[in-house]
């Protein structure tokens, strides 16, 4: 720990002559009636509450946190603060500057700011942030001060943050970015990876959608064959990771999506390389490879090098979100992808659909032990987990940038670029403070994404809310904290088991390695920690589903 300490103290000299961007907003006193369920104010009539707070500067280019002032979903804010009786001081670093800064800030252990932005911190760093005692416990915070705006995002809008946020020795540290998305306003929405296929060739080519792994293949070998970009060359191909278990065909044959995967149904941690599906998989790919269907040259490229394929019009099939608009516009000539349902590969399995979940978790907000006012502080955060402060920062203000369709579902108004938002000033918050000091509640919803797709692609999505069986692509979201034991563990078995596991598939689907040897892979994965990672995990998951 002492030697974290010096470490990050050593670079001092150099953060303390970048500076940082501040920008001091005093919301004034507030007259002691705001509405004190929803912004969380004190009601005490008396002056504002100071509280300084430290972030990051926003990325976005043309709507900037110092601009706030002309943004009319700012002034609503304003209103909040004033509510709630706070005088906020902001202390705002260059975003490219922050990871740095705020290590070092840290690092030292003085004059902090009352509420600070840690999420470039990982989870062993602000633990042991916390032993020191620079982080308080928010736990008893909440119970003393809080008005109930915390307790009930947490307990009942939000649950399973607390499963990862939750430290191993039962604390609470930080707060989080809270987001979920609905139908409905009811069931939960993930939005499915899965694998595309050109939809205008096949109409091109008077080709069906195929149902099965077998149909694919022959499909897109039609596309080669029968010149389907019109460019006169067999280039029509197939873009995928050899390396990982990401690319959804891996799904088609009932594999995780990582080498530990979490099976959320079941509550289990599973590994891909013991699944029943896996040899299939791998013989699969290798019929792809030799038939000149999977594009060989982009093994190990850069996101760039895939990208120019697609711009040249030559990928007939990718892995990508379900409600991807934004590959199509890239191909010279324009094009259309279609989402495929997991597609059948193997008689006795099932096949998955992989998706991202409904819930998300991330970012860190803290209470420092230099805070003057914790009583502030967390009046500052029941404010922030308010359905009101939800609403102006995802949605903004209805009648501006966005309105009720016809079932009462919020959709925006219109899809406008960010140069345009500054000039109008018509834009929803999170363009403006979301992940500064600001953290964010997000209440998305599917009917405004399906309002924007095609029909197939909204069909498709449907028809994913209820699909079972299912991997997700964020395993870590369904994951307790680690202990120090465990994370100690963990970062040492998957430094050289994940490039071995990667070398591994990608040689196997090339053809360089035989499955004749697999007792052999099995084995090294073994002596590099296959079996203890996956025994980590469980008790992480179990730990997880066991926080209430």
């Amino acid at each position: 720990m002492k030697r974290w300490k010096r470490s990050l103290m050593s670079i001092m000299v150099a953060v303390l002559v970048i500076g940082t961007f501040t920008a001091c907003g005093s919301s004034g006193s507030s007259n002691g009636n705001g509405n004190k369920e929803e912004a969380g104010g004190s009601g005490s009539g008396t002056t504002a509450s100071k509280l300084k707070l430290l972030g990051p500067t926003g990325s976005n280019k043309y709507i900037k946190f110092e601009d706030r002032d002309k943004y009319p979903v700012w002034k609503e804010i304003e209103k909040m603060i004033q509510d709630a009786n706070l005088d906020l001081e902001y202390e705002l670093v260059p975003n490219e500057q922050y990871n740095v800064v705020i290590q070092t800030r840290m690092a030292s252990g003085s004059s902090l700011p009352g509420i600070v932005n840690i999420s470039a911190l990982d989870n062993t760093t602000v633990l042991n942030l916390a032993k020191q005692g620079v982080l308080l416990d928010l736990k008893p915070l909440i119970e003393k001060y809080s008005n109930g705006n915390i307790k009930k995002m947490y307990d009942e809008e939000f649950p399973y943050a607390k499963k990862t946020t939750t430290s191993p020795d039962g604390k609470m540290y930080w707060f989080s970015n809270l987001h979920k998305k609905t139908y409905q306003d009811k069931d939960p929405a993930p939005v499915a990876r899965t694998v595309l296929i050109r939809k205008d060739w096949l109409d091109k080519l008077s080709l069906p959608v195929p149902t099965n792994a077998q149909e694919y293949l022959e499909t897109l070998k039609a596309f080669r064959d029968q010149d389907a970009n019109g460019n006169g060359n067999k280039d029509e191909v197939l873009v995928y990771d050899t390396g990982k278990f990401e690319d959804a065909i891996a799904q088609w044959f009932g594999l995780g999506t990582d080498i530990t995967a979490v099976d959320v149904e079941n509550k289990k941690v599973v590994s891909p390389w013991y699944q029943e599906g896996i040899k299939d998989y791998f013989q699969y790919m290798q019929q792809l490879v030799e038939e000149g269907i999977l594009d060989t040259s982009l093994v190990g490229a850069t996101i760039e090098q895939r990208q120019q394929k697609m711009t040249e019009n030559k990928v007939g099939s990718v892995t990508d979100y379900n409600l991807e608009t934004f590959l199509e516009p890239t191909i010279n000539g324009g094009g259309e992808f279609l989402p495929l349902m997991p597609l059948s590969a193997v008689d006795n399995i099932t096949p998955a659909v992989q998706v991202e979940p409904p819930f998300l978790v991330w970012q860190k907000y803290a209470i420092t032990k230099d805070c003057k006012d914790v009583e502030a502080a967390i009046r500052f955060f029941d404010m922030i987990y308010s359905d009101k402060y939800a609403d102006l920062l995802y949605w903004g203000i209805e009648g501006q940038t966005y309105k009720k369709d016809s079932n009462g579902a919020k959709v925006f108004i219109e899809n406008i670029s960010d140069e345009e938002r500054a000039k109008t000033g018509q834009t929803p918050g999170i363009k403006i403070f979301g992940d500064t000091v600001f953290p964010r509640v997000q209440f998305a919803n599917l009917e405004f994404e399906l309002s924007g797709v095609s029909k197939e692609k909204a069909d498709h999505e449907l028809n994913i809310l209820k699909y079972k069986p299912y991997f997700v692509n964020m395993n870590g979201n369904y994951l307790a904290i680690p202990d120090e034991k465990q994370l100690e563990t963990k970062t040492k078995i998957l430094t050289n088991l994940r490039t071995y596991s990667e070398e591994l598939a990608t040689k196997l689907i090339l053809g360089q390695k035989s499955l004749d040897n697999w007792d052999e892979y099995i084995s090294e994965m073994k002596k590099l920690g296959l079996d203890d990672l996956i025994a980590i995990d469980q008790q992480l998951l179990d730990r997880y589903n066991s926080i209430q």
